[in-house]
């Protein structure tokens, strides 16, 4: 299909075989400049298991828009299409997604590795210890295990469970303040 400008990308379109069988386009995008910096704040902005960070491609994979889209610091956005139109939304999106990350690295800067890296290794259950473990249900989650769950996929925010604002829980924020820091709780919800 060749070469073509959309959203301010240069962009490739070629019909390569996509994995899902409803994306019948691929879709290569190049950004005028680097993406250094938004490819960490991306790495912690969404939660682990929407966000697969790699430091030796230099990338990171989101699952996003019922799709995996790679973004690489060379500026490279690779992804699967239904068509023309599903592309342009898509990079519509991906153009605001990588705004939003250039302001954040602005403004809060860069994530270093070590926070990448504690952000991708957070599993439900070091994310439970720092939980008051009752299964109180006030979050609206029966157990605290399945509102941690639920805080890593993003379908909740730390923030949801009221006892961790109480002065005899916040020791277990601190807790987890000291060993993951300001930034990974901002991520989870918690203001």
């Amino acid at each position: 299909m060749g070469l073509m400008e959309i959203e301010g990308f240069e962009v490739k379109i070629t019909s390569k075989k996509c994995p899902i069988p409803q994306f019948s386009i691929s879709i290569e995008a190049k950004t005028p400049e680097s993406l250094e910096g938004v490819i960490e704040v991306l790495a912690i902005k969404y939660p682990p298991s929407k966000a697969i960070y790699s430091k030796e491609y230099r990338s990171v994979t989101l699952r996003i828009f019922n799709r995996m889209i790679g973004i690489y610091e060379s500026g490279l956005i690779a992804f699967c299409a239904e068509n023309l139109d599903d592309a342009k939304r898509v990079l519509g999106e991906v153009k605001k997604i990588i705004e939003d990350a250039r302001r954040d690295a602005l403004t809060m800067g860069v994530p270093s590795e070590e926070e990448v890296e504690k952000w991708n290794k957070l599993d439900t259950l070091k994310l439970y210890r720092c939980l008051p473990k009752t299964n109180c249900g006030e979050c609206g989650e029966a157990t605290c295990i399945a509102l941690a769950a639920k805080v890593l996929s993003g379908e909740r925010k730390l923030s949801e469970c009221s006892l961790l604002k109480r002065k005899e829980y916040s020791h277990l924020i601190e807790g987890f303040r000291e060993e993951y820091g300001d930034r990974i709780l901002r991520a989870l919800g918690w203001s």
